[in-house]
């Protein structure tokens, strides 16, 4: 898959704005669909990561805090992805 392609499918986890990650329903089926791709292409979590970042970089919408969109991406993708599991918060 193309890199430009990878950018899209992630992008439908924030309703191809800069929604929250996952949250609507909608956004989370979008989510699954990336996890089945990248688990499909051994893709790991930090792959994940550096894709939500790129995306959030040029998506369309209201101004975000990256660090907490691309919180919520590890969160979601953690134990799916291999990988580096989250860091607490308050660690």
């Amino acid at each position: 898959m193309e890199w430009s392609e990878w950018i899209r499918l992630i992008g439908g986890g924030f309703a191809h704005q800069t929604a929250p990650f996952a949250v609507h329903a909608f956004d989370e089926k979008r989510a699954i669909k990336y996890l089945d791709a990248a688990q499909n292409a051994g893709l790991r979590l930090a792959d994940a990561l550096d894709r939500a970042s790129a995306y959030l970089d040029q998506a369309p919408g209201w101004p975000t805090d990256k660090s907490t969109q691309l919180e919520h991406v590890r969160t979601f993708y953690a134990g799916r992805l291999p990988g580096q599991r989250p860091v607490p918060i308050d660690a």
